[in-house]
């Protein structure tokens, strides 16, 4: 049954054509950016080793000693594009500021270390992983109407068990795609960062990127994508379980693939921000929607929550409750839907 219904779902022309095109958008920068460094590999080495010689705490003095041997590798023209670049984060005046006035509101200790192609990496990786959720919507969101409107339902009223053997070869089927795809997304996005870093720089901090400068996380680079992994899993299962729903209610194809775009799309900070102002309470509860939650980077800069007198950061509270969202739609479908859920013939 499982295989009747991956023949059912790959015979639609539109699941290939999204195949291949996310695969595309995916690979073809990812080979771009490999061909624009390979030319420079030993020079990027070079940029690697000297990050790696001053993997420590980060200290005024710890600073200075880095610029002083990163810029003599450097040309003219890089030094004076990065005091350019930078004035107002690192540089004033052509010197370096002081790690409290470049780090103001972080009151725990910074590890320096290779951190460029980590904060590309993460960023390309959480941009890549949102196109899963809009592949799940199209493609899935008429696994259920399809029978309804091409007269399968009768077919499988006339096998024995066949509605319970068919539901659960959907949602298996449905499952497994998504998650294979996950695991080659997170293949794809990793294989350029790790075959030219070979991982260095893991432990630095993320502060040492601008857009997470002020986070109040005490976390590495390598710690957070271990978390914008499972934050990816588990949201792109989420909103998978949201379209089965959607599929499963819906009485047309057309009208299921609408509605599951709607959700993915409408429940978006600047969308909402759009229709209904600068609503800052809006905009938090929205981004904590699946889609949305993918973007670790977002979670990492918000400022923690007190409850009961414990200090909790957003980042684990999102996969603790996501955890338990995941955990119930499994137990709805699995128990609730494959077993109760009857098709009448027309």
């Amino acid at each position: 049954m499982l295989y009747l219904e991956a023949y059912k779902l790959f015979k639609r022309k539109l699941t290939c054509i999204l195949l291949i095109g996310i695969f595309l958008i995916i690979a073809i920068p990812q080979i771009s950016n490999a061909l624009y460094i390979m030319p420079d590999y030993e020079e990027f080495q070079q940029r690697i080793d000297i990050f790696e010689k001053h993997n420590e705490l980060l200290t005024d003095s710890s600073a200075e000693r880095f610029w002083e041997d990163y810029k003599d590798i450097l040309s003219e023209e890089e030094v004076k594009q990065i005091y350019t670049d930078y004035d107002h984060i690192y540089f004033e005046d052509g010197k370096l500021i002081s790690i409290e006035n470049t780090f103001p509101y972080i009151s725990f200790d910074i590890i320096f270390g290779f951190y460029e192609q980590w904060q590309i990496y993460l960023i390309d990786l959480i941009s890549y992983m949102q196109y899963i959720p809009i592949f799940v919507a199209v493609v899935f969101s008429g696994i259920f109407t399809y029978d309804k409107t091409c007269g399968m339902q009768e077919i499988m009223l006339s096998a024995r068990n066949g509605r319970k053997k068919s539901t659960k070869a959907k949602v298996l089927l449905a499952f497994l795609m998504t998650n294979i795809m996950f695991l080659v997304v997170a293949i794809i996005a990793s294989v350029h960062m790790f075959l030219f870093t070979q991982g260095r720089g893991w432990n630095t901090s993320i502060q040492l990127n601008i857009l997470l400068r002020d986070s109040p996380l005490n976390m590495n680079f390598g710690i957070l994508w271990l978390h914008t992994l499972f934050l990816s899993f588990v949201a792109v299962n989420s909103f998978l379980f949201i379209t089965l729903s959607v599929s499963f209610l819906a009485k047309n194809p057309v009208v299921a693939m609408c509605v599951s775009l709607g959700v993915l799309f409408i429940l978006r900070p600047d969308v909402v921000e759009a229709f209904v102002g600068n609503r800052e309470i809006a905009g938090k509860i929205v981004s904590l929607t699946p889609y949305n939650i993918i973007n670790t980077f977002d979670l990492a800069r918000r400022m923690p929550v007190t409850v009961s007198g414990i200090t909790v950061q957003w980042i684990y509270l999102v996969e603790v409750i996501y955890v338990v969202l995941l955990t119930a739609g499994g137990i709805f479908f699995f128990l609730k839907l494959i077993k109760k859920h009857k098709y009448f013939a027309a």
